[in-house]
């Protein structure tokens, strides 16, 4: 069955994490069993489940608490770029076989521990790094990129592209050609809701085919992957209308892509 390769799983009362913050509509405990209810009805049934503060805790306590639980294919971490202690939980968080990488924030280029931190990773079973940012932020990766070609980096939420735009600028075309250059950089089809301007999302489908289009015309069949950043879709709709956005422009290609982008792809990126 499929998968979606961006979820968050928490306890926001189990430590003292930055987000959700209280008051939130999704500040409350969100566990594998509320991912499957969810998610089971539109044939998705494993996840990869991505930290959603920086605070290294934080992921030590999900590996701890749901490293076991059928629906989590892989975890992937949240830290400082940069942190000096990125090696130290690395190895810690190495001793559970479904941890696979760290996100983090792209905003500066990066200096030389954050070289060091990356080629620590390379052709290691958790070889994945994944960019959060805008695309004008995750552009200065470019040589951490070259640098590391045997790290499968992943570009997260379209690099928080707007989901509904008509048209694509062409500053954020020029950043899809340049960074699908690279055969190990891929893009997660993630945030499709959140990062919609209307409030709430679309849910007529047709309105996310333009910033569909232009990041599968980059990156192709192979390195597309689907996700759908829940729960924090819910703060601007439905689970199942990520999915059948996402599922309806796949359709429209030839046969295969689909179980493609939304199994396959993942399956060998992330080393299921």
């Amino acid at each position: 069955m499929n998968i979606d390769t961006h979820i968050h799983l928490y306890d926001p009362e189990a430590g003292d994490f930055s987000w959700p913050e209280p008051g939130s509509p999704i500040y409350r405990t969100v566990l594998p069993p509320d991912f499957t209810k969810q998610a089971a009805p539109h044939g998705i049934t494993r996840s990869v489940v991505v930290a959603c503060t920086t605070q290294p805790e934080q992921t030590k306590l999900i590996l701890e608490t749901m490293h076991d639980d059928p629906s989590i294919a892989a975890v992937i971490g949240f830290i400082e770029a940069g942190s000096p202690d990125f090696i130290e939980w690395y190895d810690r968080f190495c001793e559970y076989p479904k941890f696979r990488g760290f996100r983090f924030i792209c905003t500066e280029k990066p200096n030389e521990q954050d070289f060091r931190n990356a080629a620590y990773v390379s052709g290691k079973r958790a070889n994945v790094l994944e960019f959060l940012g805008s695309f004008e932020g995750i552009a200065k990766m470019s040589g951490l990129i070259e640098a590391n070609p045997e790290v499968n980096f992943i570009i997260e939420h379209f690099a928080r592209m707007q989901t509904d735009a008509k048209t694509m600028p062409p500053a954020f075309m020029q950043f899809l050609e340049d960074m699908s250059a690279y055969p190990n950089v891929y893009m997660k089809t993630s945030a499709l809701l959140p990062l919609a301007s209307a409030d709430p999302a679309p849910t007529d489908v047709s309105c996310y085919m333009p910033v569909l289009e232009a990041a599968y015309r980059a990156f192709g069949e192979d390195r597309c992957l689907f996700g759908s950043d829940w729960p924090f879709l819910e703060l601007k709709g439905e689970y199942g209308t990520s999915v059948r956005a996402t599922e309806s422009f796949l359709a429209s290609k030839h046969e295969g892509v689909l179980e493609k982008v939304m199994r396959r792809n993942a399956e060998r990126v992330y080393g299921l």
